[in-house]
């Protein structure tokens, strides 16, 4: 009988006892933005990329004309940055800075829900 109780305990433990809450990850939300380059140069075509500085997925789009994008992103904080890959051959890519190139705590934004974003490429 004592062994049956300890291996009731035991199997209880097993089964219940290490399960905690799962971590639940925010929805993405849809976050608009402008980018603004040196110079007034239009970043027509350019793709903006999102690295997460946290455990989340990158995000990232094409940029109007106009410098407008649209993205989905889990709230948090990212690297705003423009890939060599994805741009090389857009003319406004030769007026993104080099800090801008690669991913960068110089060139960080935190994203909110219901929130517009500037970049300025400086």
């Amino acid at each position: 009988m004592r062994h049956a109780a300890l291996a009731f305990s035991l199997a209880t433990f097993v089964l219940f006892g290490c399960s905690g809450k799962p971590v639940m990850r925010p929805e993405p939300v849809d976050i608009k933005g402008t980018v603004k380059l040196p110079a007034g140069v239009s970043p027509k075509d350019l793709t903006i990329t999102f690295q997460p500085q946290q455990n989340s997925q990158p995000g990232g789009g094409k940029v109007a004309a106009d410098g407008t994008f649209s993205v989905q992103l889990t709230p948090g904080k990212y690297s705003v940055y423009f890939q060599d890959e994805a741009n090389a051959k857009v003319p406004a890519y030769k007026s993104v800075p080099e800090k801008f190139r690669t991913p960068s705590d110089e060139n960080t934004v935190t994203v909110e829900s219901g929130q517009s974003l500037t970049i300025d490429v400086k």
